[in-house]
């Protein structure tokens, strides 16, 4: 038997700070290892960030737990964007000469075990997890 968690809410950065704390207690409560859990939680602020920042209409989370794997998935009805379709950033190029973003979704595909994207009905949907 698995834990679930399942919220929805309107995609701006309103909502964020409370969700990401739900999210982080309910990690806690499943008793997801702190590391694990820091690491997620990494992932999640990184992602739920840039939806807020560049999405817009409706967000829903879920995550789920079963066999010592979590798995997380993000649905947003912002316009498409697949943020692995960009090169991973060169991290050896001074800082002045690295190209702006995409650092974030590298550092989640280095923390998950597994990330991937789909465009479906209208909607963007990002898929990580990580065995702990």
């Amino acid at each position: 038997m698995g834990a679930r968690f399942e919220r929805s809410l309107p995609a701006g950065a309103a909502g964020l700070p409370a969700l990401l704390a739900e999210i982080e207690a309910w990690l806690d409560a499943a008793g997801v290892p702190p590391i694990e859990a820091a690491r997620m939680m990494i992932a999640f602020d990184e992602v739920l960030s840039n939806i807020a920042k560049h999405g817009g209409g409706m967000l829903s989370v879920s995550l789920a737990i079963a066999d010592r794997r979590l798995a997380a998935t993000i649905v947003d009805d912002g316009p498409p964007f697949d943020p692995l379709a960009r090169e991973a950033p060169d991290t050896d190029l001074d800082i002045d000469d690295r190209a702006i973003g995409g650092l974030g979704i590298h550092l989640v595909r280095q923390l998950m075990d597994d990330v991937a994207y789909a465009r479906d009905e209208d909607r963007n949907r990002l898929i990580f997890s990580k065995t702990f």
